[in-house]
């Protein structure tokens, strides 16, 4: 019995140690995670605008097109939860901090937890971005715990599109040139939609304590419904977005928050996106303008 722990002891150590060397090594890959939280930890003294959100806010606002000190730190897939934890995760370090720009709509206030549906994702703020939610021991302290990123993210890098956003966080791959015609077919066109009341009030929280914290720091916040297609617009339940305007209503009037709602606009025309519901470069680049001139930065 001695014997034969020892030979599967022996065995393991050099599996364990190859395991060892594979996560060390896919740490060392560049990702946009690593980068925004490396920026915000040497210049979040000096933003004066701050962007949060999903892909929404990802790819449509372009600080570079809007203004001096501005940063998107919105990431793809971004719950509110956390939106709410990056906010105040850079508290201490701002000093020039004077509005908050988040994306509140149709794709992210009904959304599931993080855990549920993208658990890789968890792990890259955890590893990256000083999240701490899980233990580190558990699945999302280790990045070869998600098999299917971890291919796609080797893939990434190795095409040289580890980090696919620019120096101030706006997500610039999604060019118009490359779009695919068949994602504006009406039947192919994106629905985020409804799951439980427990996560729409869940994320309702999460947007008031957004909300508060700007009211306790006399900052202002924006609540952004970003443009969208008519098609993406027609095709959501008519409830939903009568709830969305209802939360973001009950939030404007407890916080004193402003809405912009752009989710209409007719200065953006389909060819300004990239899908039904994702600005192209083009896209951004028009409308980042026009937000810029509204809020006056």
């Amino acid at each position: 019995m001695r014997k034969f722990l020892f030979r599967v002891v022996f065995f393991l150590i050099p599996v364990f140690c190859m395991l060892a060397v594979i996560e060390w090594y896919m740490r060392t890959i560049p990702n946009t995670y690593r980068m925004k939280n490396e920026w915000m930890l040497r210049n979040a003294h000096g933003v004066k605008t701050l962007i949060l959100g999903n892909s929404h806010g990802y790819f449509a606002l372009k600080p570079s097109a809007m203004g001096d000190s501005i940063f998107n730190l919105c990431n793809v897939s971004q719950r509110l939860e956390q939106d709410y934890f990056l906010l105040c995760h850079y508290a201490d370090r701002y000093d020039a901090l004077k509005q908050v720009i988040l994306v509140a709509d149709n794709s992210n206030l009904f959304d599931v937890p993080m855990e549920c549906d993208e658990p890789a994702r968890v792990t890259y703020y955890q590893l990256y971005m000083g999240y701490r939610a899980h233990s580190m021991l558990s699945q999302y302290g280790f990045e070869l715990s998600n098999a299917g990123y971890f291919h796609q993210k080797l893939r990434y890098h190795y095409q040289g599109q580890s980090v696919m956003c620019d120096s101030l966080g706006w997500g610039n791959n999604y060019v118009v040139a490359d779009r695919n015609p068949d994602d504006f077919l009406y039947k192919n066109v994106r629905e985020h939609l409804f799951v439980n009341w427990e996560y729409t009030y869940r994320n309702r929280d999460y947007v008031d304590s957004i909300a508060s914290w700007c009211q306790q720091h006399q900052v202002k916040l924006i609540l952004l419904q970003t443009p969208v297609c008519k098609d993406y617009t027609r095709k959501a339940p008519a409830w939903q977005l009568q709830w969305i305007n209802a939360m973001t209503d009950s939030c404007c009037a407890k916080y004193g928050s402003v809405k912009c709602d752009y989710s209409r606009d007719a200065r953006l025309s389909d060819n300004d996106f990239f899908d039904s519901d994702h600005l192209s470069d083009q896209g951004a680049c028009k409308f980042s303008a026009i937000l810029a001139h509204d809020l006056g930065l």
